[in-house]
């Protein structure tokens, strides 16, 4: 990637391939979109060589001890492989979310509305090559495709930021109607789910009080347990499913970037489940991981040369 093209997609630029219409958050404007936002639910069955779905869920801002101590995440932990010794990317938040699907982090530094440009691929351009389906599932995003930030109307609460949706800060995927569309609410999982209309690939960010990032990690591993439990006896969700969930970044700063990540579904065999794996992974590990398991090739970015996590 070039740095001018980055510089040129920063906050403020124009381009002539990124739309911008689903921005808007007043509330008539809010509910016409949702009326006529395109909705698309894929599905496909490629096989893989580890698991045939992957999951991956983001939480927010904690240190790989507290997170570790608290109630909720330990009964995560209980039900699959504590990686001990995975690693964030940076600091602050988006710039994590942007380079585990873009294998880079594309001169994204901060937590703002950066848009890097259409020529950029991410994770998306592979699987659709070779025919895997995919999703993301944002809690509280008022309809899919919206690219703004989403404040509740009525406690004020910031249900929905763009910076934890990692696919938003492309302008690859959001020059695409098709792509848009696929960038969901929560509501949409439940009914994906109901209709089993659930992709291959799918990544889910809480919303910003069940994430833990204006709240706590007690709230945010209640969630999790909450969110998981259900579906790990879900026979429509569980098929041959990995699910990852991890941190974006610990919210000590000067401290390791060490974040607590747990793999866990019917991908991983019973006999592992309580157990821990100290290799060195990282967020880029998320796409290598991937790429492998489907045969997609890679980016040729720090996704190429990341380790992949082995089941």
């Amino acid at each position: 990637m070039h740095f001018p093209t980055i510089i040129a997609a920063v906050i403020g630029a124009t381009t002539a391939y990124a739309q911008t219409q689903y921005t808007s958050t007043g509330t008539a404007a809010v509910a016409a979109a949702a009326a006529t936002a395109k909705t698309l639910s894929p599905v496909s069955s490629i096989k893989g060589k580890q698991f045939d779905r992957f999951v991956n869920i983001w939480l927010e801002n904690t240190d790989y001890d507290m997170a570790a101590g608290d109630p909720g995440l330990q009964w995560v932990a209980s039900q699959g492989i504590t990686l001990t010794n995975y690693n964030a990317i940076t600091h602050p938040s988006q710039p994590n979310y942007v380079a585990s699907v873009g294998g880079d982090t594309h001169w994204v530094w901060e937590d703002w509305s950066f848009r890097i440009g259409s020529d950029v691929k991410t994770i998306v351009d592979l699987l659709e090559d070779a025919g895997v389906s995919w999703s993301l599932y944002q809690e509280d995003m008022p309809y899919s495709g919206f690219e703004g930030n989403w404040i509740n109307h009525e406690n004020g609460a910031n249900d929905y930021v763009r910076k934890h949706n990692p696919l938003m800060s492309y302008d690859s995927v959001t020059s695409n109607e098709d792509r848009l569309a696929k960038s969901k609410n929560f509501t949409m999982f439940y009914k994906d789910l109901e209709a089993a209309t659930m992709p291959q690939w799918m990544f889910i960010t809480p919303n910003m009080t069940n994430d833990g990032h204006d709240t706590s990690v007690t709230v945010a591993g209640a969630w999790a347990k909450g969110f998981l439990e259900p579906l790990l006896s879900n026979p429509t969700f569980i098929q041959n499913t990995l699910i990852m969930l991890t941190f974006d970044e610990t919210e000590c700063y000067l401290c390791r970037n060490r974040v607590f990540t747990v793999l866990l579904g019917d991908a991983v065999p019973t006999s592992l489940q309580g157990t821990t794996n100290d290799t060195a992974f990282n967020h880029y590990s998320i796409m290598s991981t991937v790429e492998n398991n489907w045969n997609l090739g890679d980016l040729g970015l720090k996704d190429a040369s990341a380790p992949v996590i082995l089941i």
